[in-house]
């Protein structure tokens, strides 16, 4: 008589099940609060690939035992950040959006770095309504805090780089392109405490910086592998050969520098 081998044959058979239950989730999703935890990270991580979780549904999918969560392709909201306080062992959160999101603010932002202390990795990319005290707020409340990504976020000023400078230690990879940053905001967060750990920073398309932001990266970051400056209208010939020279001279880490000067 013939064998299966239940080794294949059930991870087969739990994969089409989870597949079944997000299909057909509106006939099965009040039963996923009580759902065994394998089973909910499951559904989790397809309903996030898909971009189906929701304000609404947020709840009967996430427990405190969920370390990631991407809600990249979702269509949530501030609501949702505020349903995440039993999610206390979060580390990374990716919120960025394909297109603006004018639905996460700085609340909500608040709201999520008090119930996760934990985050390593948290992605904001063109969440436009979030400000300062937001990022602030993940500064002082994620000791933590390695990547930070707030590209687009237009209402961001000097004092969410200052705050970053003053208290996040761990910083090895941000993000400030497309914000309202000034030379002043880029020397605060450099010489501040995560000046010995940054590898990466990102500062295209920041109107208002000039060849002192990059200066001061390179200089007080001796770290840093990756510069990107591109679209700064202020930033000139002179970073270009600056960091040419320092490269010719092997006094330098970077391995990757992209840049526009005008």
């Amino acid at each position: 008589m013939a064998t299966v081998d239940s080794g294949l044959a059930v991870p087969s058979l739990f994969k089409k099940c989870i597949y079944a239950v997000v299909n057909s989730l509106q006939h099965y999703e009040d039963d996923l609060s009580t759902t065994p935890l394998v089973i909910k990270q499951a559904c989790l991580a397809l309903m996030s690939k898909r971009g189906l979780i929701t304000d609404d549904n947020i709840t009967k999918v996430v427990c405190n035992r969920i370390r990631v969560l991407d809600l990249s392709a979702c269509d949530i909201s501030d609501t949702c950040l505020f349903r995440l306080s039993a999610c206390r062992n979060l580390y990374k959160v990716d919120l960025n959006a394909k297109i603006s999101n004018e639905n996460i603010t700085s609340a909500g932002i608040i709201s999520l770095s008090q119930s996760c202390p934990h985050l390593q990795v948290l992605y904001l990319r063109r969440c436009i309504n979030v400000t300062d005290d937001g990022v602030i707020a993940v500064s002082r409340n994620c000791p933590s805090l390695r990547e930070l990504n707030t590209g687009g976020c237009v209402r961001l000023t000097d004092a969410s780089l200052e705050a970053l400078g003053q208290n996040s230690s761990c910083l090895t990879s941000v993000n400030f392109s497309r914000t309202d940053v000034t030379d002043m905001g880029v020397y605060s967060l450099v010489s501040g405490v995560c000046s010995s750990s940054l590898k990466e920073v990102d500062m295209s398309g920041c109107q208002r910086l000039t060849d002192e932001a990059v200066e001061g990266v390179v200089q007080m970051c001796p770290q840093t592998r990756i510069l990107i400056f591109h679209g700064c209208p202020r930033i000139t010939e002179n970073a270009r050969v600056a960091l040419e020279g320092l490269m010719h001279n092997g006094n330098t880490t970077m391995t990757q520098i992209t840049f526009t000067v005008y």
